[in-house]
């Protein structure tokens, strides 16, 4: 097997991941109540089957995980620690370090892959095109190796069947919490390859990411869990009033759209850049001992949480739509499967369950490999491909990305959406002879974005994580899927399907 990488094997956004993974572990709590709470932050657009997947065999994985070294925090009687997070109405968020969950996970998986003799790792290589077979399978992949390699620095890798974990699409905003390699490249490699993508309006922007001022907001941004609320601390306005118990039951736990929507009200309505997330009565023996990746980032921005409440706004997070895959992580075209925030499992519905994340890729990981072991067919024949054409000048990256922010970013409207498409379909002209790996991904950004921005147009209703000021409340007509794939003409298709 082989292990492609853009960058360094490290460089994804799992070391990101600070809250911890969801699971049910307390014998007090149970996979019905898990699902409930999954389905309830879905918003109707959940696929119940892939959700009965996830809770069940969740702990398996995880335990699993476990078994390969990762080390979770534990409580005095040896006893896995449980923390809570927004939407769930159960101590069921497994961490580690505190607040460096995902650090954790990648250092165990990292070592696990470089322990196994059947594994090679290939770093520093973008993934550019599937490479199709002669009977319609996937055979393979072409890549840009970014280091040394061939002498014009493209290559190809043949193999019986390619799985996508090529993480989200958080660059196609100017502020998101996504490291930067997070160019959507496989949605866009599967769009281009004829697989059908879904919800990739469900664009999730967390509540709660640390302002570091209005010139600072580009790029990628600091993380202010939502653990920390699950600890205690209360969201205020500058007058220092709490202002979600009259918003939601849960309060400050509530699922992420109603908080990322409700500290939005907020800032339009006191016409302030940020809201503050109070934690000074979780004393500082709490602070440095349950969030020490929080208070020194927030100390090294000159904001010390045990003395001052934290300045936070809401920035892109999470993709919950992506490439369609079944519940063997199988996309429409044979042979392609996916994994993570690159698929859509049916799992998160319109907003995503915090802790959800690292959970479903455990999970369909795990189910993805039984499925190749059950059935992997032999080496497709692969077909010539053409020289690619249409790569996009790098130059148009800032603009896309400012075109998104305004226009379809937390705040969406027909105009909003209708400004920016035109503004993406006029950058879509300006095409580059440069087939370099910058080209490759303002391509990729384009694709996804344009996929995203004409999906949120058409749904015409505010539902989960996708906010239609022109159109109040979820719509009944609406419980359903935008699936969308290009065509032979290179055109983008959509079609609706209604939920299960």
């Amino acid at each position: 097997m082989i292990v492609v990488t853009k960058v360094n094997i490290d460089d994804g956004s799992t070391i990101w991941a600070q809250g911890g993974i969801a699971a049910v572990l307390d014998p007090a709590d149970t996979t019905q109540a898990h699902l409930a709470d999954t389905l309830v932050a879905g918003v109707g657009l959940c696929d119940e089957a892939a959700v009965e997947v996830l809770v069940t065999e969740g702990p398996g994985r995880l335990h699993e995980l476990i078994a390969l070294g990762a080390q979770f925090d534990r409580n005095p009687d040896g006893s896995l620690a449980l923390t809570r997070e927004g939407g769930h109405h159960a101590d069921r968020i497994v961490h580690a370090g505190g607040d460096a969950t995902g650090v954790e996970v990648q250092r165990a998986l990292h070592a696990a892959v470089r322990r196994d003799p059947g594994l090679q790792v290939v770093e520093h290589a973008l993934v550019l095109d599937l490479l199709p077979g002669a009977d319609g399978r996937a055979a393979g992949i072409t890549l840009h190796v970014l280091g040394e390699g061939t002498p014009d620095g493209v290559g190809a890798v043949l193999a019986r069947a390619v799985v996508l974990a090529t993480g989200g699409m958080g660059q196609v905003y100017a502020a998101t919490t996504n490291p930067s390699v997070s160019t959507g490249d496989g949605v866009a490699l599967g769009l281009r390859a004829g697989a059908v993508v879904t919800d990739v309006e469900f664009v999730q922007f967390h509540p709660t990411v640390l302002f570091l001022g209005a010139d600072a907001g580009k790029g990628q941004q600091p993380l202010v869990s939502e653990a920390l609320r699950g600890e205690g601390a209360i969201l205020v306005d500058a007058a220092g009033t709490p202002f979600m118990r009259d918003v939601h039951e849960l309060a400050d736990l509530a699922p992420r759209d109603v908080v990322a929507k409700a500290i939005t009200r907020v800032l339009l309505e006191q016409d302030v850049e940020h809201v503050y997330l109070d934690a000074r009565h979780l004393g500082a023996g709490v602070l440095a001992h349950r969030f020490p990746t929080i208070t020194a980032r927030c100390r090294q921005a000159g904001i010390d949480p045990v003395h001052e409440p934290i300045p936070v706004t809401p920035a892109a997070h999470y993709a919950s739509g992506g490439l369609r895959t079944d519940l063997d992580g199988r996309t429409s075209v044979p042979g392609l499967y996916a994994c993570g925030e690159v698929s859509c499992t049916g799992v998160h519905g319109a907003n995503r369950l915090a802790s959800n994340s690292l959970l479903e890729g455990l999970v369909f990981a795990g189910r993805i490999g039984a499925d190749l072991a059950r059935d992997l067919p032999s080496q497709a024949e692969p077909r010539d491909l053409d020289t690619p054409t249409g790569l996009l000048d790098p130059g148009v990256r800032p603009a896309v990305t400012e075109a998104m922010t305004q226009g379809a970013g937390v705040l969406r409207s027909a105009v909003s959406l209708a400004d920016t498409l035109g503004q993406l379909d006029r950058l879509g002209e300006k095409t580059s002879t440069d087939p370099g790996p910058s080209a490759w991904e303002a391509t990729n950004l384009h694709t996804v974005a344009t996929a995203l921005a004409a999906a949120a147009e058409r749904r015409t209703e505010t539902r989960g994580c996708h906010w239609r000021t022109d159109h109040a409340g979820a719509d009944e007509r609406w419980r359903g899927h935008l699936l969308a794939s290009i065509d032979a003409d290179g055109e983008l298709r959509e079609q609706y399907e209604p939920a299960r």
